[in-house]
């Protein structure tokens, strides 16, 4: 229990930290908070179902082979903690991932500026796989995440096209941007036609492809915005 606290007081002071800091909500969307109340809600149908088949079936079983209530206990338990981590851990894991990217693009583009309006920036292509080695992950796609720096001092509306190439230089996509307004200095995710408004601006990627990208060439234009 002890630890628990620890952990809700530390995640609550990070997430304080990052919406503070990088205005970021503190909360995940209405959509995501859904689903994740849907997946424990789901798992603990299916517990339950289990529990009452098997109550049936062992009724008067000595308690030290089934007991009922106990079994409700550790079904709550677990259920509780699958919300916890859906709805609070995972968002902040999440979070942290998202301004580790922002911040290294920050870097970044001080390095590469270089008198450019418009910086570009190719920051990972990674699948959102726990082992990306497993069968299981042969057919997830890679997730690319690019950004955009106006380095220009009033307001811009911008717009990228972004030719996609893996290791051999092959190309694997030509995409544009949607048209982004960025403030003066202001550096913001590369959002396409792929990249889902259902999701918080930490889970979004630019566009995905079947094979990591490795490079890439760019094109942008920009103008004043409206």
């Amino acid at each position: 229990m002890t630890v628990l606290l620890a952990l809700v007081l530390i995640s609550a002071g990070l997430n304080y930290y990052f919406s503070d800091t990088y205005q970021l909500s503190f909360f995940q969307n209405g959509f995501e908070s859904k689903v994740a109340i849907v997946v424990s809600l789901a798992f603990l149908l299916v517990v339950s179902i289990i529990n009452v088949i098997t109550s049936i079936l062992f009724k008067g079983a000595p308690k030290s082979f089934h007991n009922p209530k106990v079994a409700w206990v550790v079904t709550a338990v677990l259920c509780g903690t699958i919300l916890f981590f859906t709805l609070w851990v995972y968002p902040l894991a999440e979070k942290a991932s998202y301004i580790n990217k922002v911040e290294n693009a920050l870097v970044q583009s001080e390095e590469q500026q270089a008198d450019e309006e418009i910086t570009v920036l190719f920051m990972s292509s990674e699948k959102e796989c726990f082992r990306t080695s497993s069968s299981n992950c042969n057919n997830d796609t890679y997730k690319n995440a690019f950004f955009l720096k106006n380095n220009l001092d009033t307001q811009k509306e911008v717009q990228v096209r972004i030719r996609a190439l893996d290791s051999d230089e092959n190309e694997l996509k030509i995409i544009e941007s949607d048209i982004m307004t960025l403030e003066a200095g202001e550096l913001k995710l590369v959002e396409t036609e792929e990249s889902s408004d259902l999701e918080s601006i930490w889970s979004r990627t630019s566009f995905e492809t079947d094979k990591r990208v490795r490079s890439y060439e760019s094109l942008f234009r920009y103008r004043e915005a409206e």
